[in-house]
């Protein structure tokens, strides 16, 4: 059964890019208007229409009772033959009423619906009949629909009163009648019905195309900063932000997601830089403290010896010689500080290159212990180099002879009198195509404080008192500059009083 990694789920919104996004918000926003307006106009048009149709209806009632004498004052009966009249003539003149003929209690006494079964409600609630004929009343108000039950209806109602202003009952008008109803549905099914649909649809569709075109000139900046944020913290520090193609969707997120991503990491990269820089400045004043010190040693030693060679003139000859020397010693100090300084700051232009050739590695060895043959013999330090064959490695040949001088020279200084120096040369373990170089000498050995910082420029061991240690703290930083430029490490033992042990790698030429 093959295991296979399952990449972690992204939501599919959060993965749109920041137009789409604004554009998918902008859709929803103008649909879901569309739909409610289609709503409230529908619901409004109705309530404007039923408003409509009870403003103009509403003497209907008044002018039927003054028309028709409906109930018999001296009986407080219902006149068959004046109701029937009635009737015939309301559905002629007006269809969509229904005249309802109330005692003072509400109580339905004759209406003019043939049609009417035993649904037909009994009683009317005669609030909405008061408050329609308060003066000043505010239309539309509803009624109940004695055909249809638990259904409001606009009507038209008066005030039946007899000569002498007995209260007879009410005359009442329904104003919405299954044909008003029918009416009603055709409307909505009407061409005009259909041109508003297609008025808001032509509006919605304008509104979210001219939104979109308004987001994405809007956004174009916002991109284009983006991509540029994103591709500048690409060209200074590694990112796992894709910016190639901000218009497109991302894993990492929209345009104001990697805008903010790229923000972070450039402001930790300058808080980075910051303390670097601060460390740089801290290391700088350091290095023209030990620079201004190790210049001004065989600088005030020249002079010291010249101003003697000055102003003594009974010298012997001897003495002159011996000054002389001394001040020579002391020059060539100088120069080599001064050599080492432009050959550190060669090393650390990023125009400097390899000219990587093969060489043996061997007889370089050999060829460089061989120039400190003399100091190896004043200091009678015994010396071997172990390997097992002639090893050819690919490297710059001229920089790697540095790297040997320098650990040479820096070996034959820390170790004392009748020292030993090994150097063993095998392939690594770990790495078959490349070869192990060990540099290991018998001297006073790097203490736990000073390790982490002798490959540091111009860090020069404190322990000055120690004959043989002068030291710029030079020569072990052009190392490791020139094992950086190989693209190899160095690494170092050490313990006191028992001696150092300098190790890196180098690759077998083929």
């Amino acid at each position: 059964m093959r295991a296979s990694l399952s990449r972690p789920h992204i939501p599919i919104y959060a993965s749109l890019t920041l137009s789409r996004k604004i554009a998918l918000g902008l859709i929803t926003v103008v649909i879901s208007s569309a739909i409610a307006t289609l709503l409230v106009t529908e619901y409004w048009m109705q309530r404007y229409n039923e408003e409509v149709t009870q403003k103009l209806n509403a003497s209907i009632a008044m002018y039927i009772q003054d028309e028709y004498q409906l109930i018999t004052e001296e009986e407080r009966e219902v006149n068959v033959g004046a109701f029937e009249a009635l009737a015939h003539q309301a559905m002629i003149v007006n269809p969509i009423a229904e005249v309802y003929l109330l005692d003072p209690k509400g109580n339905v006494i004759a209406h003019s619906i043939p049609e009417a079964n035993q649904n037909l409600t009994t009683k009317v609630n005669l609030k909405p009949i008061e408050a329609f004929l308060a003066p000043n009343s505010i239309l539309p108000i509803y009624g109940d629909d004695p055909l249809r039950q638990n259904n409001k209806k606009v009507f038209s109602a008066a005030k039946l009163t007899a000569k002498n202003n007995q209260h007879l009952g009410y005359l009442y008008v329904v104003l919405g009648s299954n044909l008003y109803n029918d009416l009603g549905t055709m409307i909505n099914k009407s061409h005009s019905a259909g041109m508003i649909i297609i008025s808001i649809l032509f509006i919605s569709f304008t509104a979210i195309a001219i939104g979109i075109l308004i987001f994405s000139l809007t956004l174009k900046r916002l991109n284009k900063l983006s991509q540029e944020v994103c591709q500048f913290t690409h060209k200074h520090s590694p990112s796992d932000i894709e910016c190639n193609d901000l218009t497109q969707p991302k894993k990492t997120g929209d345009e104001i997601e990697i805008l903010s991503s790229t923000f972070t990491q450039m402001s930790e990269k300058i808080d980075r830089q910051i303390n670097l820089l601060t460390e740089s400045d801290s290391q700088r004043r350091e290095l023209i403290s030990n620079v201004s010190h190790d210049l001004r040693t065989p600088l005030a030693s020249i002079q010291g010896y010249l101003e003697t060679l000055i102003i003594k003139n009974d010298l012997s000859v001897e003495e002159k010689d011996n000054y002389i020397k001394q001040a020579s010693i002391s020059a060539n100090r100088l120069a080599q500080l001064i050599s080492e300084l432009f050959e550190l700051a060669k090393l650390e232009s990023p125009t400097t290159h390899l000219n990587t050739e093969s060489f043996s590695l061997t007889e370089l060895v050999y060829d460089t212990v061989q120039e400190f043959a003399l100091e190896l013999e004043q200091k009678e330090i015994q010396w071997q180099i172990n390997t097992h064959s002639n090893i050819l490695v690919e490297a710059d040949i001229s920089l790697m002879q540095r790297v040997f001088e320098n650990l040479i020279r820096n070996a034959i200084a820390y170790t004392p009198q009748r020292g030993k120096i090994a150097f063993e040369l095998e392939s690594s373990e770990e790495k078959t195509n490349s070869t192990k170089v060990k540099i290991i000498d018998s001297g006073v050995g790097i203490s736990d404080a000073d390790m982490p910082y002798i490959f540091e420029r111009f860090y020069a061991n404190p322990d000055r008192s120690r004959k043989g240690t002068e030291s710029a703290g030079i020569g072990l930083a052009i190392v490791k500059r020139i094992l950086d430029l190989h693209q190899t490490e160095i690494s170092v033992k050490s313990r006191r009083n028992q001696g150092t042990q300098f190790e890196f790698e180098l690759p077998i030429a083929y």
